[in-house]
């Protein structure tokens, strides 16, 4: 099996960024997610050179839905990232980290009206409008807080993504965004507003994309369409957001979409627009969030039983579709080594699941692992996007820890969460105590 370059083996035993992972499972137990910092600004630095050899204007948000743990926030604000937000709970993460305003882009398909405020009140770059009627929010917004809040609009160009179901998102089928003709209109309104500025033009067509040509379609079509809003409305945007959705390969036989791959395939198509159709002075946004952290991150899980049902070798773990979902929800694929059997034969076929009372609980079913035995502990790769992020307290089972290995050392980003914590928000009893 071959491993990301941030892995390796000495010894048998399955390191990440030169530490062993046998050695966090002693110290903070499992489930446990480790995330290597140094591989997020790997990618990061590399993506960024990509764009910089086409463009000269480049804002790169990182998508927090990926994952919004703070210590990761904080090493992607160093490099220089923005926060790509659809809450205001993920701005309200963007300021607990410092990032700039003027580096933050509020996305969401149906912002409240608190939500508008807030983003306005905060003086966020740039607000992508997904409904007519958010306009009048924000302009109202910005009236109150004495300002112009600069805005774009999500235009749904009916571009298949090539990509699951649940995370494609840029087909008039989706709830996303305007189709053109309302886009359209939603611009024509907007000149009308005293206290917006009209800015910017936004597409996002899905996540987990392996391949240029959705990537070039749409940006051809939001082309076009930019181009009648300079002709017939005089329009000339200056914030083109291109979105994320830039894949990892999560199988062996997957096929890699290099971010050099992605900019030479989609950038010219922008490019070559740039002072006839858009700005002369034009940034161009991406919106990044699995290909950022997706293969920096890794779940550990500690083997709890092995047994046979029905002539299937069930090994069963601590970790659950509470702590990882992706392969319930979606049916994603994920890599999954025992740790100190890294060279062993992969001969046996088994169905790897996890505590939870449900039959979609199941991690991989008919996956190739060497002998394994209780107490061992296996490694669920590339689990650094949609993760930790997604997690859950079914069951009443506590959230996992997180440990960044950051330059060598090693630290505890968030704690194991206690059973004190599931009902820390819960209320019983008079005078709304908590016990009584």
């Amino acid at each position: 099996m071959s491993l990301p370059p941030h892995f390796s083996v000495d010894g048998g035993e399955l390191k990440i960024s030169g530490v062993k992972l046998m050695d966090l499972v002693q110290k903070y137990g499992t489930p446990l997610y480790v995330i290597s910092a140094d591989r997020v600004r790997e990618k990061y630095e590399r993506l960024l050179s990509a764009t910089k050899k086409h463009w000269k204007s480049v804002l790169i948000c990182y998508a927090y839905k990926a994952n919004p743990t703070l210590a990761l926030l904080k090493v992607l604000r160093d490099v220089g990232a923005g926060a790509e937000v659809v809450s205001s709970g993920e701005l309200f993460a963007a300021k607990l980290v410092g990032v700039d305003p003027e580096k933050i882009v509020f996305n969401g398909v149906s912002k409240s009206p608190f939500e508008i405020e807030d983003a306005v009140s905060s003086h966020v770059k740039l607000i992508n409008v997904e409904n007519i009627g958010e306009l009048d929010l924000i302009d109202e917004a910005s009236r109150k807080f004495g300002i112009k809040a600069s805005i774009g609009v999500r235009v749904n160009l009916d571009v298949p993504a090539e990509t699951h179901k649940y995370i494609s998102t840029g087909m008039k089928i989706h709830k996303f965004g305007l189709d053109v003709k309302n886009a359209y209109n939603a611009y024509k309104l907007a000149l009308e507003k005293s206290n917006i500025e009209v800015k910017g033009i936004h597409m996002h067509i899905g996540s987990q994309i392996l391949n240029s040509k959705p990537f070039i379609k749409a940006a051809e079509k939001l082309v076009d369409f930019s181009r009648k809003l300079s002709e017939k409305l005089g329009l000339k945007l200056s914030l083109i957001d291109l979105g994320g959705g830039l894949g990892i390969p999560y199988k062996e036989s997957d096929k890699v979409l290099t971010p050099e791959d992605y900019c030479e395939s989609v950038f010219p198509v922008i490019i070559n627009a740039i002072g006839h159709v858009f700005s002369e002075d034009s940034t161009i946004i991406l919106e990044p969030g699995r290909y950022l952290v997706g293969d920096a991150g890794v779940l550990l899980t500690r083997i709890n039983y092995v047994k046979e049902l029905g002539g299937i070798k069930w090994v069963l773990v601590d970790a659950g579709m509470n702590d990882l979902i992706r392969p319930a929800l979606y049916g994603a694929v994920h890599r999954i080594i025992p740790i100190d059997k890294v060279e062993f034969e992969y001969a046996e076929k088994c169905n790897i699941a996890g505590p939870i009372c449900e039959s979609s609980d199941v991690f991989a079913e008919k996956y190739l692992l060497p002998e394994v035995k209780p107490g061992d502990v296996l490694a669920i790769l590339d689990a650094g996007a949609y993760g930790i992020s997604m997690s859950s307290q079914y069951n009443c089972r506590p959230r996992a820890a997180v440990v960044m290995i950051d330059e060598g050392s090693i630290k505890l980003v968030r704690r194991r969460e206690t059973y004190e914590d599931i009902f820390l928000c819960d209320i019983i009893g008079k005078n709304n105590s908590k016990l009584s």
